[in-house]
């Protein structure tokens, strides 16, 4: 996967407009990939009815396209029309789904309240999002609700106990470190001209950061409790390059948690610029990070992935 060419000190592609929606991430090669890899380890191909939360731009629905070709119906919910609207932009121009076709529905609302009828979808997928739930056992009870007996449940997310490898925390921990340096330079370099500088506001971190992430352990308790028998527990190794760094770290969401106070445009430009000098100071081209992929059933029926039904 390549990466961009940037100079550190000038005002390249990193230093661009703050990203609200996880879209270039969503495209890079390797993020793609791994959720093929997850996708395609559902065997998708016997459920009709399939529904993906916290869909974003599309990543997901489009691998779910491409995995099942003229079978599937999808409906990717999100809370962000702006994200579905580039997620209908997306698919679109993808070729994943012609204009008009039946076979993709995008609806905002929130992953908790869906609408979706009593036992109306086959699978239910959620890629990267459950950790933004404070309460995952709401979010689960509602995804009991909308699966039909033996229903899959399946989601992979990179924010959990277990997804830094050992000797990966010193990148994290250069990374911020060098952007907090850039900040440091751009406020001095703003008194140096006689403006006010650069204030920080603490207390604004994201829930998402600040809380213990569960263990895979703990996830399979969570879905027992709520009436899921898991299936499958896994984890899968990315490589994050330069190139996801600058992404990642231009998302919005990043920035306001790992450099909270600061203003999140600085602060998603300082990450963005930050990547290639934090690479250098560790030797490394690339940072190994786990995620973790686990699959439930919902209990009252014996299929499991890619299995059929009766009450289908």
């Amino acid at each position: 996967m390549g990466a961009q060419d940037l100079t550190e000190g000038g005002r390249g592609p990193a230093a661009a407009a703050l990203d609200a929606t996880y879209d270039p991430f969503s495209r890079e090669p390797a993020y793609v990939e791994l959720n093929r890899q997850f996708v395609r380890s559902l065997g998708l191909g016997g459920e009709r009815r399939i529904l993906d939360l916290a869909c974003g731009t599309g990543t997901l629905t489009e691998l779910v396209l491409e995995e099942t070709p003229g079978a599937a119906c999808v409906l990717g919910v999100d809370l962000s029309r702006t994200s579905l609207a580039l997620a209908r932009r997306r698919l679109l121009a993808d070729g994943a789904v012609p204009e008009g076709a039946a076979r993709v529905r995008l609806a905002a609302a929130t992953a908790d309240v869906l609408p979706v009828r009593d036992r109306g979808a086959d699978a239910v997928l959620m890629g990267n999002a459950i950790h933004y739930f404070k309460d995952p056992g709401r979010l689960l009870d509602e995804v009991h609700r909308v699966l039909r007996p033996g229903g899959l449940f399946a989601f992979n997310t990179s924010f959990y106990a277990g997804t830094f490898l050992p000797g990966t925390e010193r990148f994290y921990e250069e990374w911020v470190k060098e952007a907090v340096k850039y900040i440091l330079r751009r406020d001095a370099e703003e008194r140096g001209q006689g403006r006010a500088g650069i204030s920080r506001t603490r207390g604004r971190g994201e829930a998402t950061f600040s809380r213990r992430w569960p263990s895979p352990a703990e996830y399979a308790g969570t879905l027992e409790r709520h009436a899921f028998t898991v299936w499958s527990i896994r984890e899968r190794t990315a490589l994050m390059t330069r190139s996801s760094f600058e992404a990642i770290g231009a998302y919005e969401g990043c920035a306001a948690a790992l450099l909270s106070g600061f203003p999140v445009a600085l602060a998603g430009e300082a990450l963005a610029r930050s990547a290639a000098p934090a690479l250098r100071a560790c030797g490394r081209e690339s940072v190994p990070r786990q995620w973790l992929e686990m699959t439930a059933i919902k209990n009252g029926g014996d299929a499991g992935p890619g299995g059929n039904d009766a009450a289908r």
